[in-house]
C-alpha cells in the first residue's frame, strides 16, 4: 500500500515554509500562522486518531469493515501529516521543555 509519505511530507513542509515566509513578509500574523497550523495538527490528529480506534475495534472485534482498506489509508496519511505539525509545534514551545530540563 503506497502511504506517499515523500509527496505528503513535501507539501506539508512546503507549505510550512510558505506560512513562514507569509509572516516575515507581513502579509500573515504570527498569530494567524500558529492558529492555522494548530487547526491542522487538532483535524489531522482528530481523523487518524478516530479512524484509528474505529480500525482498532474492528480488528478486536472480529467486525469486517467493507471500507477497511481506505480508512487504513488515510489513517496513515493523516498520522504523516501530523508528526511533521507536532513536529513544528514542538519547535515552536521548545522553551518550554528547555525550562523543564534545566528545572530538575
Amino acid at each position: 500500500m503506497d502511504y506517499q509519505f515523500l509527496l505528503l511530507s513535501t507539501i506539508v513542509i512546503g507549505a510550512y515554509l510558505i506560512s513562514l515566509f507569509l509572516v516575515k513578509i507581513k502579509k500573515i500574523s504570527l498569530l494567524t500562522q500558529r492558529q492555522f497550523w494548530n487547526v491542522i495538527l487538532l483535524a489531522t490528529f482528530l481523523i487518524s486518531g478516530i479512524l484509528g480506534l474505529i480500525l482498532a475495534w474492528s480488528i478486536d472485534q472480529k467486525v469486517s469493515i467493507a471500507w477497511y482498506l481506505p480508512a487504513l489509508k488515510l489513517h496513515v496519511k493523516m498520522g504523516i501529516v501530523m508528526a511533521w505539525v507536532a513536529i513544528f509545534h514542538m519547535i515552536w514551545h521548545l522553551w518550554y521543555f528547555k525550562g523543564l530540563i534545566k528545572k530538575k
